[in-house]
């Protein structure tokens, strides 16, 4: 699992949350950093934020659909702005911050089930 979160509050809580439920971990506070962090890894899935320094969401999303161990990871929008020119069908979840823990949770199981299911 990758989060990708430019708040370092949000990513240690997130972080922490999720390797309770027993998901291993990879943390990155930009999209430069989560595109050096997968190089040679397998994910499962991904936790997004949109608007971060350095590389925004969306051109993380561009370069994990270019390459070929990426492009099928289901990847969560966790997001406080929603541009109009955003299209949700190209994230496997959208989330609206504040989020709960309970929300990122649900979404992060649903989102690896349907991936394991439909691979």
């Amino acid at each position: 699992m990758l989060i990708v979160e430019d708040d370092p509050a949000l990513r240690v809580l997130y972080d922490r949350v999720l390797k309770r439920e027993g998901y291993v971990v990879i943390a990155a506070e930009d999209g430069s950093h989560a595109l050096e962090s997968v190089k040679g890894r397998s994910i499962d899935a991904v936790i997004l934020d949109l608007t971060m320094p350095r590389l925004d969401g969306r051109s993380v999303k561009r370069e994990f659909a270019a390459d070929a161990t990426m492009r099928d990871v289901p990847v969560i929008l966790v997001t406080g702005h929603i541009a109009p020119d955003l299209n949700p069908d190209d994230f496997a979840c959208v989330l609206h911050k504040p989020v709960s823990i309970e929300e990122l949770v649900k979404a992060v199981r649903e989102c690896l089930e349907t991936y394991r299911a439909n691979p």
